[in-house]
C-alpha cells in the first residue's frame, strides 16, 4: 500500500502524529548540520584565536583595506586610523617573525604603511612619536617593499570598456567610495536589476530580493547601522539592499544556499549597474543579533528574509582614487588537478 492511500486509512490524529515525529527528526537534523559549522567555524576562523599563517593574513589584509579606503576618501581625514594602524604594524610584525615575507600579502601591506607615512608628510601633517616609532619597526624589517599608491582614475578611463569585451568590462570594475550630487534615475536602477535577473540559482529558485531607497534620510539611518561606510556613504544617490529568502529553501543540506544565490545575485548585480555607467560600492551585511534586528526593522525585510549586503551607487566625479586592493596571483588562490 502506498503512502497515499495508507494516509486515507488513518485517523486525523495519526497523521498529525506522524508529522510530528517527521519533524522533530528534521529539526535534529539541522541542528546536526549548524552544531558541524559552528565547530569548523570556531576552529578554523580566527574567531578565538589567530594560530596559522593564513588567519593572521586574513586580519592583516582586512586591517590594512581599511588604511586603503581611508586614502582613498574624498576627504582625508589627516592622522586617521592611528590604532588600527599600530595594530597593523604589530600584525605585520609577527607575521614575518613567524612565516618570513613570501606572502605578496604581507610586502603590500607593508608597503600601504609606507604610502600612510608618504602620504601625510606630503601634506605637512605632523604624525606623533609614537606612531612614528612604530613605522620605523617595519622599515627595520627585511622586507622589500615599494611605497603604494592608491589607483588615480577620471570618469571617462574608468568606463572606458563597459562596451567592450567581457575581460576588460570585469577588469575595468572596482568598488568607488566618492559621488556627486547627480541624481540617478530609477530607470538606470530598473535596467541594472532587469539585467541581474539574469543570474543563476539552484533549481532557478530566485531567492534574491531587493529593496532600494531613495530618500537620504532613510539611507543615511541605515548606513549609520551598517557601519562600514564611513567617510563616504553620505555621498551616496541610491542604497539597493539585497535579501534573500530561506522559504525558498528545505533541509540541512541547503542551509548556506541562500546566502551563495544572493551573493552570486549581487556580483551581477555589481556588474549591471557598471554596464549601465554607474559607480558603486558593496558593503558587508555580516551582523550581530542585534545589528540584524535593527535593520529589519529599518529596511522592513520579511522574516523569512536573510541580509545578503548592501550597495550604494551614484554618478563618480570627473576625477576620484579607487583603492589598489593586491590580488593574489592564479596559482594561490587555485588548484588544477
Amino acid at each position: 500500500m502506498n503512502t497515499r492511500k495508507l494516509k486515507k486509512h488513518l485517523p486525523a490524529s495519526v497523521i498529525s502524529f506522524l508529522k510530528k515525529i517527521q519533524s522533530i527528526k528534521l529539526l535534529k537534523q539541522l541542528k546536526v548540520s549548524y552544531n558541524y559549522d559552528l565547530k569548523r567555524y570556531s576552529k578554523h576562523s580566527d574567531t578565538l584565536k589567530t594560530d596559522s599563517s593564513s588567519k593572521l593574513i586574513g586580519k592583516i589584509i582586512r586591517r590594512y583595506h581599511v588604511i586603503e579606503k581611508g586614502l582613498t576618501m574624498p576627504d582625508t581625514r589627516l592622522g586617521f586610523g592611528k590604532d588600527r594602524l599600530i595594530k597593523l604594524i604589530e600584525n605585520c610584525i609577527d607575521y614575518v617573525e613567524k612565516y618570513g615575507t613570501e606572502d605578496i600579502q604581507i610586502k603590500h601591506a607593508i608597503s600601504v604603511i609606507l604610502e600612510y607615512e608618504f602620504f601625510h608628510r606630503a601634506m605637512n601633517f605632523q604624525l606623533d612619536d609614537n606612531l612614528i616609532y612604530e613605522i620605523n619597526r617595519v622599515k627595520n624589517l627585511e622586507v622589500t617593499s615599494n611605497i603604494s599608491e592608491q589607483r588615480k582614475e577620471s570618469k571617462d578611463s574608468y568606463f572606458k570598456y563597459t562596451n567592450s569585451s567581457f575581460k576588460e568590462f570585469a577588469l575595468s570594475r572596482s568598488s568607488i567610495r566618492n559621488f556627486t550630487e547627480e541624481e540617478v534615475s530609477l530607470d538606470v536602477i530598473k535596467n541594472a536589476l532587469e539585467l541581474a535577473q539574469s543570474a543563476p540559482s539552484a533549481c532557478n529558485r530566485q531567492c534574491w530580493r531587493t529593496y532600494v531607497f531613495t530618500n537620504k534620510n532613510k539611507m543615511n539611518e541605515i548606513l549609520k547601522v551598517q557601519g562600514g561606510n564611513r567617510g563616504f556613504g553620505h555621498l551616496a544617490n541610491k542604497l539597493i539592499v539585497i535579501a534573500s529568502d530561506m522559504s525558498m529553501f528545505t533541509n540541512g543540506d541547503e542551509r548556506n544556499q541562500v546566502y551563495v544565490d544572493g551573493g552570486i545575485y549581487a556580483m551581477n548585480l555589481l556588474y549591471a549597474l557598471h554596464y549601465n555607467n554607474l559607480a558603486a560600492c558593496i558593503l558587508n551585511c555580516s551582523n550581530s543579533v542585534e545589528k540584524d534586528l535593527k535593520l529589519r526593522q529599518m529596511c522592513q525585510i520579511k522574516d523569512s528574509e536573510v541580509f545578503v549586503a548592501m550597495i550604494i551607487c551614484g554618478h563618480p566625479p570627473e576625477n576620484f582614487k579607487i583603492a589598489v586592493s593586491e590580488r593574489y596571483a592564479l596559482e594561490v588562490t587555485n588548484t588544477i588537478n
